[in-house]
C-alpha cells in the first residue's frame, strides 16, 4: 500500500510524546502508522480546512495531535 500522507513532529510535539508512558506512545505511534495508509476517521479526522486530527483511545483516554 501507497503511504497518504508523511508525519513530521514539532518540538512540543516530540516533548509531549517522550512525557508520555511507552504502551501510549506505542499505540499512538501504531495509529499514526496505521492513518497513513487508510482512511480511518476515528484515528484522523478533517476538523477544518487545514487543521486535522489523530486520536488515539488508550485505557479510556484520548491522546490527540492535531495535523495541520
Amino acid at each position: 500500500m501507497q503511504k497518504k500522507f508523511n508525519v513530521d513532529f514539532l518540538d512540543k510535539a516530540i516533548d509531549f510524546m517522550d512525557a508520555l508512558d511507552l504502551k501510549v506512545q506505542r499505540k499512538i505511534y501504531y495509529n499514526l502508522k496505521k492513518s497513513r495508509l487508510t482512511n480511518d476517521p476515528e484515528l484522523f479526522k478533517k476538523l477544518t480546512e487545514n487543521i486535522w486530527e489523530f486520536r488515539t483511545l488508550f485505557d479510556g483516554k484520548y491522546y490527540r495531535l492535531f495535523a495541520f
